[in-house]
């Protein structure tokens, strides 16, 4: 696919409203003197180039100018509202998002010509074409904490780095592409796959500890790392004598790290001769270089941090460690069955698990902290439930129920609506999502591979009031898609990744529907139309960036403004 319409298999929302918000621009641009041509234009929508971009118009531009063309901006968003017919208010989520984070209204199909980070601002030299990966680690505050890496060696890409020159880990500001520092990933880890690292980033984003994650394959990482994210430097590390380590959970307080013992295998797990035990042990944040308490959890406990103390399961029941002194004290009920557990908060909800026995019903068991029982629920198997919209919904073949989190009351029902009767699924709540909504994927499917538009299968995607069960839209979104992120007005979805013609990996596109009534905005699919230049896009923190076969990130922008 080569034109504009064929790669946007929703139609890219070109109704009245954007061919007003097109002509609009178009009066910007002419009276601003700054008409490019079609080639001009078509490099400045491509990363990967060397257009300049909107950075670098704003450094040129004199006060005056740039103060007309920001007044322009307003105006045309003004114009886009009234001539759009939307004085009569659609209906968004209101409040702050659920988790702070603030994510940038992109009503209009983005370009890139936003901020712009060159691999060497980010410490990497040498960049062969497509073999520099990033990927975002946590957020530190409103900044993100990047990790890039060039060890991408395989047949088809032809990335051997094995000097892992392009593995660093970054504090970059999205909102003004700042790079603060960049640091060696061999300075903090000594991990052999940086792709498994993960950071855990203290409530006042002044340090995080780096560490490897939980995998299946396992690590051979022995360290754990305390960063001044202030700096970047390391201010401590910790390296294990009883091998390999895996960093769980950490809180501001405390870091929950697990060794593996025995098993052989491949690095411990067991795939030789026999399972492997596991052992976990806390460290203070303050000091990790030491240990306040360890125990064994065998080859199939768990430990989780709950209110500063950790919850150990083994064997079907549960304790609660204080990990200053080890004191341990039985906690919940002895299930009887495996099971499953989430926290939240100040709760923890338990799934027991099924045993084989069909007539034996899964649950769902909320409790307080200390450990005292609130409230349970049944469920099917495949359909968990999800904590979202200030409660837990649970979903089955009749209904979708939002029951409240603290009690177990039912707050509202809501008919799935499905023809099949098949159930749909709850999905965990997006970043930048307000309370105000509860996201279900069904199982219907609206669309055929073969249809003419080029848009294929899809399924539905409700939105629904959190408070009442209300359905606020309907999305057509694509089989696979996951929701990414949510601005106020919009949800953005993206799509998995996949491989391109000469087997280089290109990453999803993402897609974006108005929250109010369901409809397709836009699309982008890396190394496809407007994309063309793009190898990935992805959001760091609430700002959606491109990512070009050369490793340059560049801001993607939208000048419409959400007026009301």
């Amino acid at each position: 696919m080569t034109d504009h319409e064929d790669t946007r298999p929703f139609g890219d929302a070109r109704d009245d409203e954007r061919r007003a918000d097109g002509d609009a621009r178009d009066d910007e641009r002419r009276a601003d003197g700054d008409a490019r041509d079609d080639g001009a234009r078509a490099r400045a929508a491509r990363p990967g180039g060397r257009g300049g971009g909107l950075r670098a118009r704003w450094q040129r531009a004199s006060s005056g100018r740039r103060a007309g063309t920001a007044a322009a901006a307003g105006v045309v968003a003004v114009a886009l509202v009234v001539s759009a017919g939307l004085a009569a208010q659609p209906e968004y989520p209101e409040g702050a998002p659920a988790d702070g984070l603030v994510v940038d209204e992109l009503r209009s199909s983005p370009v890139a010509e936003g901020w712009r980070i060159e691999p060497t601002d980010l410490g990497v030299t040498d960049v062969q074409p497509g073999c520099l990966d990033l990927r975002v680690l946590a957020r530190a505050g409103d900044d993100v904490l990047v990790l890039t890496t060039t060890q991408l060696g395989t047949a088809t890409t032809g990335c051997f780095d094995r000097a892992a020159r392009g593995d660093r880990i970054a504090r970059v500001d999205p909102r003004s592409g700042d790079v603060r520092w960049s640091t060696a990933t061999s300075d903090v880890s000594d991990a052999s796959a940086p792709g498994q690292l993960g950071a855990w980033v203290d409530a006042d984003a002044s340090t995080a500890v780096v560490g490897t994650t939980a995998t299946e394959l396992g690590s051979d990482s022995t360290t754990v790392a305390l960063l001044d994210l202030a700096t970047g430097l390391v201010l401590e590390r910790r390296v294990s004598a009883e091998g390999p380590v895996t960093v769980l959970e950490a809180d501001d307080d405390w870091v929950l790290v697990t060794t593996r013992a025995g098993g052989g295998g491949d690095r411990g797990t067991g795939f030789v001769d026999g399972p492997a035990r596991t052992r976990v042990a806390t460290l203070s944040r303050d000091e990790i270089g030491r240990s306040t308490w360890q125990a064994d959890l065998g080859t199939v406990g768990r430990a989780g941090l709950v209110e500063g103390r950790v919850l150990v399961v083994t064997a079907g029941a549960a304790s609660l460690v204080d990990p200053a002194t080890g004191a341990s004290r039985a906690w919940g009920e002895a299930w009887g069955r495996g099971t499953s557990s989430v926290v939240d908060d100040d709760l923890v909800f338990v799934d027991l698990q099924a045993d084989g026995d069909d007539g034996f019903p899964v649950e769902r068991i909320a409790y307080a902290a200390e450990g005292r029982e609130l409230w349970r629920r049944g469920f099917a198997p495949d359909r968990p439930p999800a904590v979202v919209g200030g409660c837990v919904v649970f979903a089955d073949e009749e209904a979708v129920t939002c029951v409240e989190r603290d009690t177990g009351s039912e707050r509202w029902s809501a008919p799935t609506g499905s023809a099949d009767e098949s159930a749909p699924v709850v999905l965990a709540a997006a970043p930048g999502q307000r309370d105000g909504d509860v996201l279900v994927r069904t199982a219907v499917s609206v669309g055929r591979p073969d249809e003419s538009d080029g848009t294929g299968p899809r399924r539905e995607l409700l939105v629904l009031d959190a408070s009442t069960g209300a359905l606020r839209s309907r999305l057509a979104a694509p089989l696979e898609a996951a929701p990414v992120a949510g601005s106020r007005t919009a949800l953005y979805l993206t799509t998995p990744d996949r491989i391109g013609l000469v087997g280089e990996s290109l990453g999803g596109a993402v897609v974006a529907f108005d929250l109010a009534d369901g409809r397709a905005l836009w699309q982008l699919t890396p190394g496809e139309g407007d994309a063309a230049g793009m190898r990935d896009l992805q959001f760091w923190g609430g700002t959606l960036v491109a990512v070009g076969d050369d490793g340059v990130v560049t801001q993607l922008v939208d000048d419409t403004r959400v007026v009301g």
